[in-house]
């Protein structure tokens, strides 16, 4: 299974997918948590300070693998012809560009992640979504044994889905606070996820008393303060798989 969290900055997606990683891990399955947030709280929550290589390091580096001609830019393009070529990637025996980018920080947990800043980023001839951008190559040919899942922190707001990563995932959560702010972009991000055929379900965060107006009910809802219940979301995401 491979599980995209999103949603506003601070509406706690990244506590959530968090989770998700740990309850995953610990019944026993191996576990590629992908940090897409240059911020990269996911593999901070995870304990890891830093990962020897990043994705934004050498973006082009997957595409080298998957024998892309040089001269093809986009990713999505390059991710049809690496399709073409029958490339696949696997988390056990991991092929050479996973082993690469994903970093075993413990027994059957990996991280991969999307890195801060690079140069390349800062002078302007690449935008922040470059760094990223192999996930495009990557999510899709992944091929994932049963005891296997792939868990995505992605960046905030609207812009993860206008990348095409997502259409690599079997689903996208998407955590809401009840605030109007939140809830207007969850709102937004369903709408482009819809558009996109990405399916997704809702999961409302940091409720005191009233629930986030969503376009349809929450699969699950995690009260303010109540950590266990971010528990019971995930099994209840889970069991809508």
């Amino acid at each position: 299974m491979k599980i995209a969290f999103l949603g506003k900055g601070g509406s706690g997606k990244s506590t959530l997918a968090t989770a998700c990683v740990r309850h995953l891990h610990t019944s026993g399955r191996r576990v590629l948590a992908i940090d897409a947030d240059h911020n990269m709280d996911l593999i901070l929550n995870l304990g890891a300070d830093s990962l020897p290589h990043y994705l934004g390091d050498d973006p082009a580096a997957i595409k080298r693998h998957a024998n892309v001609p040089e001269d093809v830019s986009s990713y999505t393009k390059a991710a049809e012809i690496a399709r073409a070529n029958d490339v696949v990637f696997r988390l056990s025996p991991p092929d050479a560009y996973t082993a690469h980018f994903a970093h075993e920080v413990a027994p059957r947990l990996h991280l991969m992640a999307a890195g801060p800043h690079t140069d390349i980023v800062r002078s302007g001839e690449h935008c922040s979504h470059s760094l990223a951008a192999p996930l495009k190559v990557h999510l899709p040919l992944l091929q994932l044994a049963e005891d296997e899942a792939v868990v995505i922190d992605e960046r905030a707001g609207t812009d993860p889905v206008a990348t095409g990563i997502l259409k690599g995932v079997h689903i996208a959560i998407i955590v809401a606070e009840p605030t109007v702010h939140s809830a207007r972009v969850a709102r937004q991000i369903a709408e482009e996820l819809s558009r996109a055929g990405v399916r997704h379900e809702f999961v409302a965060n940091k409720v005191r008393n009233e629930l986030p107006i969503l376009p349809r009910s929450p699969l699950a809802v995690v009260r303010f303060g109540a950590e266990p219940e971010a528990s019971e979301a995930i099994e209840k995401i889970l069991e809508a798989l």
